[in-house]
């Protein structure tokens, strides 16, 4: 408290100086005794509003999305693996993943509604997490459309997994290449 008291002076006394050498401030003082004394609570108040915050600035709350690799092979390709907006496919979030890498996590979400694909790098068709995915990918499946993926502030939407390597060629919005 103390330390307040001192900062607090020192504040004012700094800024008597400071005002004292304004142009214009050689005027004479003027001998009102009850401007002063209202002029010294009023500084007091403003160094007190100073060091104590009022508010902190509010930050976006953000959630992920996990889920297994794959590929059509008997190895994983370095994948890029995206998050596109539900809505707007020119917003996205990715991540890279390196070769035989077989689990992704995209971090940093806002919360919504997005749809994943993964890519081979360099770019060629992708797999999404499309109705065939929980359908088993198996034969008769045919639903090769992107499921929603719910994305909660705090939450990891896990067990997406994008793997319907079969969609037809532009099924998919194309690889983003930040």
């Amino acid at each position: 408290m103390n330390k307040k008291i001192i900062f607090a002076l020192l504040l004012l006394s700094l800024t008597t100086i400071f005002c004292a050498f304004q142009p214009g401030a050689l005027v004479s003082p003027t001998p009102d005794e009850n401007t002063v004394g209202n002029a010294t609570p009023t500084v007091m108040a403003f160094v007190t509003d100073t060091l104590i915050p009022t508010s902190t600035p509010a930050v976006q709350a953000t959630g992920s999305i996990s889920g297994h690799l794959s590929f059509p092979s008997d190895f994983i390709p370095p994948l890029r693996v995206v998050a596109f907006d539900g809505v707007n496919t020119s917003i996205y979030y990715y991540v890279d993943t390196a070769l035989n890498q077989i689990d992704y996590t995209i971090t940093g979400l806002p919360a919504g509604v997005y749809h994943i694909v993964s890519y081979p790098r360099p770019g060629a068709s992708g797999a999404g997490y499309t109705q065939m995915v929980p359908c088993g990918l198996a034969y008769g499946c045919n639903d090769h459309s992107l499921i929603d993926v719910i994305v909660t502030a705090g939450q990891t939407t896990s067990g997406i997994d994008p793997g319907d390597w079969y969609a037809d060629e532009g099924a998919f919005p194309p690889m983003p290449n930040p």
